[in-house]
């Protein structure tokens, strides 16, 4: 298994990637009252990098042998379990700065996470082989712009800033992600209990194979008629 995720996880983007997220948080770090916004994109990053775990370059391969996805998701998970620890890490390390919101913020990330892994779980179970790609070039964008411009802060406080209050409101954002949190953890779980059902690739039916696939050979040639 261990071989597997060596092989198959693309571990460069991977690091790349939980490096930019350093690079992020330490900036917040720095100057948390104007730097602020990037922990949001901090967060994005986790999303893409998360579903990025599970790209498989060779799925027409993959997808029709015997280990199923189910094997393929648990033998990548080392790559995000190590993505979850670099985000505690680097929380940890900037918590005198995060006015006293460092589990709020943990829990963004890693709710992040999972659910990064739960959308890419889903594609791949429909033969997509690359969905990490699409996750981040959607996520990083708009969680960006929405820690910038912070729609819908009252009623919807994704990325509450700094101190709160007229900012939003952090425990109803502590709220809104366990929420989220825990739709992406059932729609991972529901996807891995029926991956069996998602198995191989849709393959053209073989009109050589139909006598094999009916379980019926053929009937004798009728002789021909001659004058």
């Amino acid at each position: 298994m261990l071989g597997y995720a060596a092989r198959a996880v693309p571990w460069t983007r991977v690091a790349l990637a939980a490096a930019l997220v350093v690079v992020l948080i330490e900036l917040v770090r720095r100057d948390p009252w104007v730097l602020w916004p990037l922990e949001g994109t901090a967060v994005a990053v986790l999303v893409g990098a998360a579903a990025w775990c599970f790209d498989e370059q060779a799925a027409a391969v993959v997808d029709v042998a015997p280990r199923g996805l189910a094997w393929r998701t648990t033998a990548r998970l080392p790559a995000v379990v190590s993505l979850a620890a670099v985000w505690v890490a680097v929380v940890l390390h900037a918590r005198s700065v995060l006015f006293e919101h460092e589990l709020a913020i943990l829990l963004q990330g890693l709710v992040a996470i999972v659910a990064g892994t739960a959308w890419a779980t889903w594609r791949r179970s429909g033969g997509e082989a690359m969905p990490g790609l699409l996750a981040a070039t959607f996520a990083v964008p708009v969680a960006t712009g929405w820690a910038l411009v912070r729609p819908f802060q009252h009623g919807l406080p994704v990325f509450p800033y700094a101190l709160g209050g007229e900012y939003g409101d952090w425990q109803t954002s502590t709220i809104g992600w366990t929420t989220a949190g825990a739709f992406a953890l059932i729609a991972l779980g529901i996807t891995l209990a029926d991956a069996r059902w998602w198995r191989g690739s849709h393959r053209p039916f073989d009109v050589s194979q139909r006598g094999s696939t009916t379980g019926t050979t053929a009937g004798p040639t009728a002789p021909t008629r001659t004058c």
